[in-house]
């Protein structure tokens, strides 16, 4: 067990199951406690694929402590409720890494010419305004830490386009979060906390593998230079580098990890 995050406390949304768990149970296993924020803890039990434990349950079993709160994060009083919880149960955190999130929106009708706006406020709010609420109820609380970082998640889409336009509203949201987080950096380095984000490739959770025989999708393997589509762990060790000491100088990043993927 590495201890690179040892003493550190973290909070990770989205760590119900696929890159949100992986990132966890990662945190836990170099040190961290972790609270495990989604808006279902048990969503990974009912997906062929994911773990058949709870989050929680994995990261205690690694000697760690954990948290579960579950929290519609697209509501600014949830995010608020979030960051008092954890506060008062272990005085304070040292880390906040922003996972929820994902397409909203079937890919029929998906193509920038023809989203609604319903789709399109739909994904700002679970990509975009779910992040900013955390961030901005954060900073009060990560300003007291000697080792304070934000890590959010934007996408490929969010600086490459799909050739057929698809996708847009999603795209939008995740290219408004990177800016966004450039922004934070920028607003927040003179209290010495750093804000990065991590740009996934197409990455194999349970749900996707699960459904990969239908959509496809593990023909996008072809489309990485590395002749293969991430696993969660690949990106759970980048999101844990970016939030340790080790990347004590880097911030206002966006760390593309996609094993050099093409959009296609």
């Amino acid at each position: 067990m590495s201890a690179a995050l040892s003493g550190l406390r973290a909070i990770v949304t989205g760590a119900g199951r696929g890159i949100g768990r992986a990132t966890a149970i990662t945190l836990a296993a170099q040190g961290a406690d972790v609270a495990v924020v989604d808006i279902d803890l048990r969503s990974g039990l009912e997906i062929p694929g994911e773990a058949d434990d709870l989050t929680t349950d994995a990261i205690t079993a690694l000697g760690a402590r954990a948290i579960g709160i579950e929290a519609d994060l697209t509501e600014e009083a949830s995010a608020a409720k979030v960051v008092a919880g954890v506060r008062d149960e272990w005085d304070g955190f040292d880390i906040l890494v922003n996972i929820a999130g994902g397409t909203t929106m079937p890919f029929e009708g998906s193509r920038a010419s023809e989203t609604s706006s319903a789709d399109i406020r739909r994904a700002l709010d679970v990509n975009l305004m779910s992040a900013i609420y955390l961030c901005q109820a954060s900073v009060p609380v990560l300003r007291e830490s000697a080792n304070p970082s934000i890590v959010n998640t934007t996408s490929l889409s969010a600086e490459n386009v799909l050739p057929d336009g698809s996708y847009a509203g999603y795209a939008v949201s995740k290219a408004a979060l990177a800016h966004y987080t450039r922004y934070l950096a920028a607003d927040l380095g003179h209290l010495n906390i750093r804000v990065n984000a991590i740009s996934p490739g197409y990455t194999m959770t349970g749900r996707i593998r699960a459904n990969s025989a239908t959509t496809g999708f593990t023909e996008k393997a072809s489309h990485s230079a590395l002749g293969r589509l991430g696993e969660p762990e690949d990106i759970a060790r980048s999101f844990a580098f970016l939030a340790s000491p080790d990347s004590s100088y880097i911030t206002g990043h966006i760390l593309t990890v996609d094993g050099m993927t093409r959009l296609a």
